[in-house]
Formats: C-alpha cells, structure tokens, sequence
C-alpha cells in the first residue's frame, strides 16, 4: 500500500515549468524588436504613407489583415502575407520605411458601442463582422457546434481560437478570438497604428497583441556555434574514417582486422552494411514489418494532427474525426504500446542468453549504461540541432510553432537527455515525441526487480515474477485511473505517465520469455487451433481500435468522460493490444505465422525497421517544420495530407539512414567496445559464445532502443 502510495504521489509530480522563465532562449531576437521602435519615427512615417505614398501605403494594407476566409467553417485566422509584409523597404526623406509582420487577437463579439458617433474619419473597418456575427451567432454557434469545438482536445487548432473551457454555448461564443496578421512600420507598435488609422481608444475595440516578425529577427545564441563546431567535427572524422577505409579496401585491398577503430566511422562499410537485404537466419523477422508499419502509422498519425495547425475548415475537421472514417488515424496513438511491448520482449529475449540472476546485478552498470549509452547520440543530435540551426532552415507566418519546439529545446534540454520531461514539463517537451523515450528508460530502470527471478533459472519462479509483475503494474494503472480525473489534461495524466503504460511493456517481458523458452522445441499446436487463435487476436486488435475510437472521437464521446466505461477502457485496452500482437509474433517465430508472417518478413521492411528510432527521433521535426513553414491557412482534406504524408516520410527516410548509419552504428561498436572491458564475469559470460552472432541475433540488451532497432541491425554492430 505504501508503494502505491508512493508511485501514485510520484505520478502527481509534475513540476509544470513555464517557458517564459527563461526569455533569453526565445527563437526570435526581442532585443532587436524593442530597439526599432520609435514612437516619434512611427508618427513620421504614419503621416508620409498618408499624405505621400499611396502606393506603399496600399502594400502595407495588402500584406495585412482581411475578414477571415470560413468564419462558418471555423475559421477565426487570417494571415496576410508574411513575405510581402517583410520585403517592403523604401528609403523616403532620411529614413527607411520597413515592415514589420505582427499578429492580433480580437474577441469575436467584444462589447463595442455601436452608436458612437465621435470617432476617427477613418474607422476601422470591423463593425460590419461585428454586426453579422451578433446577429446570427445564436443560429449557427448552437450547442452542437460549441461541442465540436470544446471537444477539440486532440487537436492543435482549438487553443488558437478559444480560451474558454466553458460548455455554453453563449459563454464559448464570448471568448472565441478571431487572429488577424498587421503589416506595420517597424518603427511602430500595433497600437500606434491602429489608433493612428481608427482611434481604437474612442471605439472601445479590445484585443491583445500576438507576436512580431521582422527580417533577420532569428539571432545567434551559443547552441548556434555549438552545432556547427559539433556537426563540423562529425563530419571530419566521417570524412577521414571513410577515406581510410576506401584506401585500405579499393587500393591496397587488405583485409582489416575486426577491432580496427579507424573504420568505426566510415561512411561507406556502414551505409553498406545498413542497406544490404542480404537474408540471414533471424529468429525474430516478424518484427522488422511490426516495426516499420508501426513508424509509419505514427508519423501518418502525427501529420495529421499537426495539419490542423494551419487548416481553416475546422468544423470539417471535427466532423471526418467522429466519423467511422477516420479510425485508421484515431487509433494510431495506440502503435506506440507496439513500441513498449516490443521493448520488454527484447529485453527479456537478448538478457537470458547472458545472465545469470547474480551476473546480472555485477553487471547492473553495464545494463544501464548500455541503455543509456546507446540511445544518446542520435537524441543529443537531435537535440542539439532543434535547439540551433533548425530555427533557420525555414520561415514562414506559421513559424513561431516551430520557433516554440526551438524555444522549448534552448530551455530544457536536459530534461529530453535525462529522460525526466514526462514529469518536470509533460506539456513543454523538446522533441515532443520522446516521453517515450523517458517511459521506456523509466521501465527499463525497475525492470532488474523482475528480470534477476526471471534469470534464476527456475520456470516456476521465473513465470511467478512475470505474473506478479503484470499484475501489479496493470493493478497500479488501473487504481491510479480510477483515482484520478485523468481526463482534465489527459495528456499529462495519462498519455505520458508512466503508470498507465507499464502494463505493455511487462506483456512483452512475458512474450519475450515465452519465445525464448520455446525457442528450440517443435511446437505441436493444430493448423485450426492456430488458425482461431490468430484470427481471435485480430480482432482483438481491430475491436481496441474501435473501442477507443468510441470513447474519444465519437459523436457520443463526451458522454464517456469520467465514465467507469472510459476507465476500464483506458486501464485494459493496452494490455490487451500488447498480448493480441504479442500472440501473433509468437505464432510467425513458431513458423504458424502463414501469410502474416511471410507479410512481416519481407525485405521491404527491413530497412525501415532499421532505421525506426531515428525515424522516431525526428518525423515531428520534419513535419512541424513543413506546416510552420506555410503562409496561410490551407484546406484540409484526407488527401491532402496524405500526400503531405509521403513527402515528409521521403525526407525523414532518408535523414534517418545518414544518422543511423553515420551516428547511431558507429557509436553502438564503439559503446560495445567500451562497455565489454567494464563488464564483469561472472557464472556466465556477459555474451554468450554458443551461436554465431548473425545466427543468434541477440546482442547485449539496451542496443539503442529495442522498441525499435531490428535484430539484424544490433547483429552486425561488430566490425
């Protein structure tokens, strides 16, 4: 009870750190806006575009704000034109006349008293929006379409537009804003202009200032210098390891000895190695196709969500997402517990070949180094590039989105490297995809507690410890949801705890045993006993979908909240997800896989599950940056972003290979190198001699990440 206790409390823990505590990290330089202005020059140049220059005036006003395109579609977002808005320069009577692209939010019904007559001469241009929303709000912003947008918690777009959690209708209403883009003198601030242009004071117009773009505003911090001297170091050593290992391969044709360090980085033995399809005898290949289906179905699921950052028909939106249609994109979230059950299997399936109980606590540093170790590079890469250079390899009016993931990564990288970020800031994430990462090295750290009785040898003690370690984790995950309102930020309390995602990854420490004992015995189970079960464990896997799909997306989701329903829902349907795709991987080692597992198989997915944890790694990046980059809003359709899909998959492919095999192979030898002279002996050897490497396809535990590193990748990590 004490250690319930104790986990719930720890679950409770979230140190919630605010970003605006460290304003030096900004993507944009607020040095460089605050030195530009000048009241007494914004007045000098409001008054030269009136009475002088029509022409520029009229670009200014062109590169600015417009009613909204889809006000009934949901939209409440207009953004000029970002480029325009900055190119204007015009050298005038001693002064340069430049724009500055800035971004307002305006309440959609603010209190203006419409019969004022004592007003500039030249009002802003708003009474007319005004006046046709409050006459027709309450015929269109019903209840019904309040709910869609409330019910938006999955999607980026509605904390754009609301600041309401409220359930009214008339309340929601109140507090939709409606973003508008300014193109303004850089000398100037918005207000300066607007009451300039329709004395906003006298009208009563209230509305909050968003942000400010000028050229060149991304400035140069110390992580800048960092990456290019750390990327400019990789690259000389990738360049002279390779050059030596041509030299030595193609010239003086002599064959290198297996611990030879100077080839460890060559680009050409490892992008070779990293490509060749050649079949080896792998035990577990079923794995490669789970793998790469499960990569692509997050990224496809993230490209979805991230498209609504930028799309204006957002009542479409919410409509295709409650309907049975989307439930190939609604139930992608779930393939990460693909990634969890993939992790405990492996871990138990590459440790038993090479401890013992007493081994594996002499060796306990090692288990956790190897963990750590291998995952790091890529990570810290990743890091280090989103905190830098990222910020400059795009620009657009959707850009300070990807200048917050910049932001985010500048403050608090050392809680993505320490794998802490799902307690100290779940909701300010560098990367915002490796909370999976923190959870999994959260699991592997408590893992020993069963992994020593399961090496004890002992069949008996070795399935009571995986029991109760099942049972205990599904029993925390289930108290702990029916203790706490999960649902007032789902996300925190339960998308990214750890809690709730343990029962997964001790189904697959089951799985992974399971295969590891049958492994050399002939199963004798009948083609339709085999037949039922396979079939069974698809539905199974078909029926959680669905029933999520129920609980989240439905039109009659919202009575689910809170409900016993939704929390049996949320306590069981991982476990069973684990257990169904944990049989059917069973069944294709077994050789009872038939079409499915010849399916899984294929050399197609091969290089694809290779190369799956720096897909991971960085797809959120490579999308996020594609949609910040835009300019102005877009339609959203399925096929749309579907194509969006396939050139953001190219992109991330391809960087991916050049990471895996520049970086994450390279640093795999040489770890293993370093990690064998600290291991220590004892009963067993730390690896286990019997099998060739390729044939056993088991390295030492932890391989960079065994959710998603395939088995013939971690074979040939020996040079």
């Amino acid at each position: 009870m004490k250690t319930l206790i104790l986990l719930l409390s720890i679950s409770y823990a979230t140190a919630w750190l605010d970003l605006n505590e460290f304003p030096n990290f900004y993507p944009f330089d607020r040095e460089l806006h605050k030195r530009v202005l000048n009241s007494e020059l914004c007045e000098k140049q409001l008054n030269y575009l009136r009475d002088n220059d029509s022409t520029l005036l009229l670009n200014f006003l062109d590169a600015g704000a417009r009613i909204p395109k889809g006000v009934f579609g949901g939209n409440f977002r207009d953004m000029g034109n970002f480029y325009q808005c900055l190119g204007i320069r015009k050298r005038v009577e001693n002064m340069d006349i430049e724009g500055k692209y800035c971004t307002i939010n305006i309440p959609l019904t603010p209190d203006i008293p419409f019969g004022i007559t004592e007003v500039s001469p030249k009002p802003l241009k708003w009474s007319t929006l005004i006046e046709l929303v409050t006459q027709n709000k309450h015929n269109y912003f019903n209840q019904s379409t309040v709910d869609q947008f409330s019910g938006a918690k999955y999607l980026s777009y509605a904390p754009y537009v609301m600041k309401s959690t409220s359930r009214s209708a008339r309340d929601t209403v109140q507090t939709i804003e409606v973003q508008l883009a300014l193109c303004i003198p850089k000398a100037c601030t918005t207000s300066e202009v607007l009451n300039k242009v329709g004395n906003i004071t006298t009208l009563g117009l209230q509305y909050e200032d968003n942000l400010c773009r000028l050229p060149n505003d991304k400035h140069w911090v110390t992580a800048d210098y960092i990456a290019i001297v750390v990327f400019s170091t990789f690259g000389l050593i990738i360049l002279l390891s390779t050059t030596y290992d041509l030299h030595h391969i193609f010239y003086l044709k002599k064959a290198f000895n297996d611990k030879n360090m100077f080839r460890i980085f060559s680009a050409f033995t490892n992008l070779s190695m990293l490509c060749n399809l050649t079949n080896k005898r792998a035990s577990l290949q079923c794995l490669d196709g789970i793998r790469a289906i499960a990569i692509f179905w997050v990224i496809i699921g993230h490209a979805f969500v991230a498209s609504n950052i930028t799309a204006f028909n957002f009542l479409d939106i919410q409509e295709w997402l409650s309907s049975i249609k989307s439930i190939w994109i609604t139930g992608a979230p779930i393939t990460v517990d693909t990634f969890f059950m993939i992790s405990g299997l492996l871990l138990v399936y590459t440790s038993m070949p090479k401890y013992t109980s007493l081994g594996l606590l002499k060796n306990l540093h090692v288990f956790y180094l190897s963990r750590l170790l291998r995952m790091f590079p890529v990570l810290a890469l990743a890091v280090l590039f989103e905190a830098s250079l990222y910020n400059r390899i795009s620009d657009g009016a959707f850009w300070h989105v990807a200048g917050n993931g910049v932001h985010t990564c500048r403050a608090l990288w050392w809680s993505t490297l320490l794998h802490l970020q799902n307690f100290v800031n779940p909701l300010a994430e560098c990367l915002p995809v490796t909370w999976y990462l923190a959870i999994d090295v959260q699991l592997h750290i408590i893992s020993p507690i069963v992994l020593f009785w399961l090496l004890r040898g002992s069949k008996r003690t070795s399935w009571t410890a995986l029991i109760i370690g099942f049972l205990v984790s599904i029993a925390i995950a289930t108290t702990y949801i029916f203790l706490t309102d999960v649902h007032r930020n789902y996300f925190v309390y339960y998308y990214v705890n750890v809690l709730v995602r343990s029962p997964p990854f001790f189904v697959g420490m089951i799985v992974g045993y399971c295969l590891r004992v049958y492994r050399d015995r002939e199963l004798n189970i009948s083609t339709i006993l085999s037949a039922c079960m396979t079939t069974i464990s698809l539905v199974l896997l078909c029926l959680v979908i669905y029933v999520n799909f129920l609980k989240d997306y439905s039109a009659h989701s919202k009575n689910w909240a809170n409900s016993s329903v939704a929390n049996i829902i949320d306590s069981f349907t991982r476990s069973i997800w684990s257990a169904a795709l944990g049989w059917i991987i069973f069944m294709c080692v077994n050789g009872y896989g038939g079409p499915i597992n010849k399916f899984l198989s294929m050399d197609m997915w091969k290089i694809a599950s290779r190369i799956s944890y720096a897909m991971y790694i960085i797809h959120f990046s490579v999308i996020n940056a594609y949609f910040s980059s835009m300019v102005e809003n877009h339609y959203f359709t399925v096929g749309t972003t579907v194509f969006i899909f396939f050139s953001c998959s190219v992109v991330t492919v391809v960087v991916s290979i050049l990471l895996t095999g520049l970086i994450e192979i390279p640093f795999s030898i040489l770890f293993k190198h370093m990690l064998d002279k600290v291991s220590v002996n004892y009963e067993k050897p730390l690896v286990k001699p019997s099998r060739p490497v390729e044939i056993e396809n088991s390295n030492s535990n932890g391989n960079i990440n065994d959710g998603f590193l395939c088995e013939e990748t971690k074979s040939k990590t020996n040079l």
